[in-house]
C-alpha cells in the first residue's frame, strides 16, 4: 500500500512538471471534466497492467533496490503518458 501511495505521489509530481491539453476540446470546463475522467481511467489501467512490487494485503513490503524502484516508476509513468496520448491529450 505504501508503494502505491509513493508511486501516486511521484506520478502527481512528475505530472505537475507539464500540464495536459486536448486540442479536440474547446470548452475549458468540459476539458477539466474529461481530463479528470481520462486521468482516472489511465491510472486504473496502470494499476491493473503495470506490476509494482509485491501487492499482498497486510504483508510487509519486499525490499527493493533503487534500480527496481526507478524501473517500476519509469514503466508506470511511460504507460500513463501513452494512455493519455491515445485519448487525445498532449503535454504543454
Amino acid at each position: 500500500m505504501k508503494k502505491i501511495l509513493l508511486l501516486t505521489a511521484a506520478l502527481l509530481m512528475l505530472g505537475g512538471c507539464g500540464s495536459w491539453h486536448n486540442p479536440n476540446i474547446t470548452d475549458p470546463a468540459k476539458e477539466k471534466e474529461i481530463f479528470k475522467r481520462d486521468r482516472e481511467f489511465c491510472e486504473n489501467q496502470n494499476q491493473q497492467n503495470v506490476p509494482v512490487g509485491a501487492q499482498t494485503d497486510d504483508a510487509p513490503p519486499e525490499p527493493t533496490t533503487y534500480e527496481a524502484e526507478f524501473s517500476e516508476n519509469y514503466a508506470y509513468e511511460t504507460t500513463f503518458e501513452k494512455c493519455m496520448k491515445r485519448r487525445g491529450w498532449i503535454k504543454k
